[in-house]
């Protein structure tokens, strides 16, 4: 019970900082003031089906909101079912922009992979790569790997 209290005065205390500057003069944005807006990317990536743990699949590049064009390579290690992944890059909206094959060294450890993968966008275009496997029981994606990006033409 008494953790329970320290936590919830910790938390009154953090939510008074958040208002205040530190010298007691609210600095919550008046009427017609504008809020900072956050400059990061927004999240495109859909929901998860299967997060891939790091010792079955990393992405080293690219990199989450880099920008990159066609053909962009994806590279990292995987340790793939018989050696085989996909690739595929979704908009904002979940649809498939490009979709790829790929085989790394070996299927039974963490092996290196790098495949380009081509697409083409006429503006710049928030999207999502997903790195997975395709389950051998039901086609559906497993160990997904997701790296938001923008799309450069």
């Amino acid at each position: 019970m008494k953790y329970v209290l320290l936590l919830a005065l910790a938390c009154a205390v953090a939510l008074l900082v958040a208002c205040k500057n530190g010298d007691g003069v609210d600095i919550t944005p008046g009427p017609g003031e504008e809020s900072p807006t956050p400059t990061g990317q927004p999240d495109v990536c859909q929901p998860n089906p299967d997060p891939a743990p790091a010792d079955v699949a990393e992405v080293d590049s690219p990199e989450a909101d880099d920008s990159v064009t066609s053909p962009v390579t994806v590279s990292g290690r995987i340790a793939a079912f018989e050696a085989q992944f996909n690739i595929t890059i979704f908009d904002a909206d979940g649809d498939s922009i490009a979709d790829v094959s790929g085989m790394s060294a070996e299927g039974q450890v963490l092996s290196a992979f790098s495949e380009d993968v081509s697409f083409d966008v006429t503006e710049s275009t928030p999207a999502c790569i997903w790195v997975y496997e395709l389950s051998a029981r039901d086609g559906s994606q497993t160990h997904v790997g997701q790296i938001p990006v923008t799309l450069s033409p």
